[in-house]
Order: structure tokens, then sequence, then C-alpha cells
């Protein structure tokens, strides 16, 4: 089975809750009505802690800010990224590697990108009225159709959010990716100009990506 792993990393569209309601006043006040209706008042201090936890999580209010991928040939890993602050650039770029690689015989693959990556890709294409790559459009497929490999999916139990990435990387001896950074420090990260390491931390979790894929399949 050739694989051609994939993962995304994302921030915040905004530094602050502060900043995002001088610069966009209606997609503000969309999050602060999210913020009521999920009773965050309750959980975070006040609105914009609740926008530095969440917004980096949806789509409707983050941006993605790096897209690393690659596979393995031959022993070797191949690894890559598109990165930086430029989003549209990010994901069409993307997408027009995915048009190449959907003439070869790979299958997408990653941990949980049927339920956040995919996603969140289309979503920013849709966006920006860019034409999804056939591979990762999933509107008008049939099950057997889907050249996508979710390793969550695969490795689940009886309650399948119970497990992650990391867990899953213990449980097979495959180095963690999270050794300096994880997926709640990209905002973070971001809007402190530190994408290098942003990027670095993305390449490591295809590079485990890629490992895990050789254990299981």
């Amino acid at each position: 089975m050739e694989l051609f792993h994939f993962d995304i990393e994302t921030a915040g569209q905004y530094k602050t809750y502060d900043d995002f309601l001088d610069s966009d006043e209606r997609g503000a006040k969309l999050f602060q009505s999210k913020y009521e209706k999920m009773g965050w008042n309750e959980k975070y201090k006040d609105i914009n802690e609740a926008y530095l936890e969440n917004a980096g999580i949806i789509s409707t209010y983050g941006r993605i800010v790096c897209i690393s991928f690659g596979y393995e040939t031959n022993g070797e890993k191949q690894i890559r990224s598109f990165y930086g602050d430029d989003e549209k650039d990010i994901v069409e770029s993307f997408n027009n590697l995915l048009k190449k690689i959907e003439t070869k015989s790979f299958s997408l693959s990653g941990f949980r990108i049927n339920h956040f990556d995919i996603p969140w890709v289309l979503h920013k294409l849709h966006k920006y009225g860019i034409e999804p790559a056939n591979m990762i459009y999933l509107y008008d497929k049939k099950p057997w159709d889907m050249r996508i490999v979710d390793m969550s999916d695969d490795w689940k139990q009886k309650f399948a959010w119970a497990f992650s990435f990391d867990e899953m990387c213990y449980e097979l001896g495959v180095q963690s990716p999270k050794d300096v950074i994880n997926g709640s420090d990209v905002h973070k990260y971001f809007w402190s100009g530190r994408i290098e390491e942003i990027k670095t931390y993305c390449e490591k979790d295809v590079s485990s990506s890629i490992d895990v894929s050789l254990r299981i399949y």
C-alpha cells in the first residue's frame, strides 16, 4: 500500500479576540454567539481566553499555517512543507500537489484526517474559490472509491476519541513528534513569528505517521 501522509497546523485568524472584533465585527459577533451558546463563559475567564483556546480548532475562525507531507520509498522518508502567513498560497500549492499525486497509486493518510485535516483543507479551498483535487473531493464518492487511509479509524476501540496520536505512537514504540511543542502551542508560536518551529513540528508529525503506518499496514 502506497501512502502519502500529510498533516496540517492551524492558528486563530487573529492574534486576539479584540483584534478580531476590531477587524471583522460580523465574524467576532458570530464567535461571541458561539461563546454564549456553548457555555464557554463558565469554562473560560473571558471571551479572549475562549478565542485563544478554540479559534485554531474551528476552521471558521482559524487559518492553516502549515501543511507538511511525505512518503517512504526504499527505506527513506521524503518530507516537505508549504507554510507561512499566506493561507491561500499554502492550500493552493498543496491542492496542486494532490492533482499530481492522484495520477499515481498513492492514498492519502494521516491521523484523524477524515475529521480534521481534510475538512479544513476543503473549507479553505472553497473559501478561495479553488476547485479541490479529485482525491480530496469527498461529496460524490462511494466508500470504495475513496483513496483515504485514516489511521485513527483503523486503530480505534469502542470509544473512538479515547486516544491521541501520541498515545498511538507510544503503544507502537514510535518516537513522539510532540517533544517540544504540540497543537495547542501553534497559535502562540505563529503570532510570535516562530513559523519555522511550527514547520519542524508538523514535519515530525508526518515522520511519525510514516513510522506508524509501517507498523500497522
